[in-house]
């Protein structure tokens, strides 16, 4: 299977959405997220993290820290 199959498909991305920060802070570990709920019933899957890392690649990392770094602080 292709990789890019694996991660989701993305489109052009131009900024970090909050939804987009929320994801990167939680390492794009869709447990207990919300879209994960969102996505549960349905045929579609959550294109997140391949937008998260778009967007690391494309802008670089957000101006905030993953939650497992401000956790072992």
């Amino acid at each position: 299977m292709l990789k890019t199959r694996d991660l989701g498909r993305t489109t052009s991305v131009r900024r970090w959405t909050q939804t987009a920060v929320d994801c990167y802070k939680r390492g794009c570990v869709c447990s207990g997220c919300f879209y994960s709920d969102f996505f549960k019933e349905s045929p579609q899957r959550c294109q997140m993290k391949a937008t998260v890392l778009e967007l690391v690649r494309v802008l670089g990392r957000p101006n905030v820290e993953p939650l497992d770094a401000i956790i072992g602080s």
